[in-house]
């Protein structure tokens, strides 16, 4: 809610080098949906394969069948290339910073389809949808001129594309992503569902129709579609390839906010294949700064080249064997302190917007509703409570005039026998009726985390025991504690 981003904002506001590495991080990870205008190189789409002629329009067929004809267990090879360029908006205290950037990002996969793509729908079900071997998988961002990048771990290439409603769900049967490898390959799960983008019918070159909204949502990267008006025109047949173009405005929202996003491209369709087999797409999207991403205003190009394979090495029967025998996704994210000293496996609606060598800052959104905000520090040990009563005086006393009153206090023992106080308060910051959850954390080593939530006071039950399952996920890593002090 704005109340409680702006209560958080002033904090982050007195942490320059945190504003900094905020930003260049979600540079890297501004792959979820920027912005139009029409380049040509990517909406001229290259001539269709074998294609040396013009076309004389007396020549064109009265119609063809525009529907999608993979099959269960086809295997495609895809390319997967993306570049903007603009301006990130970020709130720096005295308005908005506006760091020029430039992304570039390319992605090569074989899938295996283990659900005929004309089925694949948007229920609310989570259900099977393609097998993936990310053969290549890098994006580099420059935010003024310092370059930063981001790819997939060697063993973090198998996927697992499924949908929810108009969600795309990426995970991966070897273990947990970090939020950078998500959002590095995450748009890319759209490309399971072009067929989508196929009216299923016969088509006279010339006919108009619209494109549904919600694939449109799942390409742009968007978390959800409030109105589209995107027109797609069968262009012309030249021998096996039909052309495309589409056009129009999506209004949505990503990060938490609304976005405006105008687009025009265009695909090519092989009749004999039965599949789309070239897309590409520029667009144009202006985002306000939200409570876990900078506000963009940049223009972008995707191209996507999709051949079909006879197999893949990677994608055999004993890969589906191994994600049948997990039970369930693994859907949780993990990331750990740059120094080692502890390691964070949480849900997807928690954000990471800075991560520093004693700090990190986390931001959970639900539905589209900023719940609340983390901060993880490593304690100051010389203040240490020796009791939990002590930790209530520091709290207290660390709040000032926003203190309020303590709801509930408690100690408890962690899976090592080590203690870990829990103190809960209610209070106000500029004039907003605000909880704070504290959290004091002692490692077997002696070293200790201070963990603190903020999140307005009306929103305390639908956060409910958000903090306890993000805690059940944090592991103090005694050993690398070690190592450190050694140096």
């Amino acid at each position: 809610m704005r109340k409680l981003s702006g209560i958080c904002q002033k904090e982050e506001e007195t942490r320059g080098r945190e504003c900094v590495l905020r930003v260049r991080r979600k540079a890297v990870t501004a792959f979820g949906g920027l912005l139009f205008i029409l380049v040509s190189g990517v909406l001229a789409g290259g001539k269709a394969e074998g294609d040396t002629s013009k076309t004389d329009p007396s020549t064109q067929p009265a119609g063809v069948l525009l529907s999608g004809g993979r099959q269960t267990d086809s295997v495609d090879r895809i390319e997967w290339t993306f570049q903007a360029d603009g301006q990130l908006r970020i709130p720096d205290g005295r308005g908005l910073a506006t760091p020029k950037t430039h992304v570039e990002a390319k992605l090569v996969f074989f899938e295996r389809d283990l659900l005929h793509g004309s089925e694949a729908t948007w229920g609310e079900k989570l259900g099977p949808g393609g097998l993936r071997w990310y053969e290549a998988a890098e994006m580099t961002a420059t935010v003024d001129g310092e370059r930063v990048s981001s790819t997939l771990r060697p063993d973090r290439r198998l996927m697992v594309v499924q949908f929810r409603s108009w969600e795309g769900i990426l995970w991966s049967p070897q273990g947990p992503l970090t939020r950078a490898e998500l959002d590095l390959i995450r748009q890319s799960a759209a490309v399971f569902l072009l067929d989508n983008l196929l009216p299923n019918r016969v088509v006279h070159p010339g006919e108009k129709w619209s494109l549904p909204d919600l694939p449109l949502a799942s390409l742009l990267g968007l978390e959800n579609v409030e109105n589209a008006t995107v027109e797609a025109t069968l262009l012309e047949v030249v021998g096996d390839v039909a052309r495309v173009e589409f056009a129009g405005q999506v209004y949505g929202a990503a990060e938490a906010v609304s976005c405006e996003i105008r687009l025009k491209g265009r695909y090519q369709f092989s009749l004999s294949k039965g599949r789309i087999i070239w897309l590409g797409l520029a667009y144009q999207e202006s985002r306000p700064p939200g409570p876990v991403a900078p506000g963009v205003d940049l223009i972008a190009k995707i191209a996507i080249t999709v051949r079909p394979e006879s197999d893949c090495p990677q994608l055999q029967p004993q890969e589906l064997a191994q994600i049948r025998t997990l039970g369930k996704p693994e859907l949780h994210l993990e990331e750990e302190s740059p120094d080692g000293f502890w390691r964070l496996k949480y849900e997807r609606d928690w954000h990471i917007t800075a991560l520093m060598e004693r700090t990190a800052v986390l931001r959970l959104v639900d539905r589209g509703t900023f719940l609340a905000q983390c901060k993880i520090s490593q304690a100051n040990l010389r203040t240490r409570p020796q009791s939990l009563a002590q930790f209530q005086a520091d709290i207290r006393e660390a709040l000032g005039k926003q203190f309020g009153q303590f709801l509930n206090a408690s100690e408890l023992r962690s899976s090592a026998g080590t203690p870990i106080y829990r103190v809960e308060v209610r209070g106000y910051a500029a004039d907003v009726p605000v909880v704070w959850i504290y959290y004091w954390i002692t490692a077997p080593s002696g070293e200790a985390l201070v963990v603190s939530f903020t999140l307005e006071e009306v929103l305390r039950d639908r956060f409910a025991d958000a903090d306890k399952r993000l805690l059940d996920g944090l592991v103090l890593r005694a050993d690398r504690v070690a190592a450190r002090n050694q140096r």
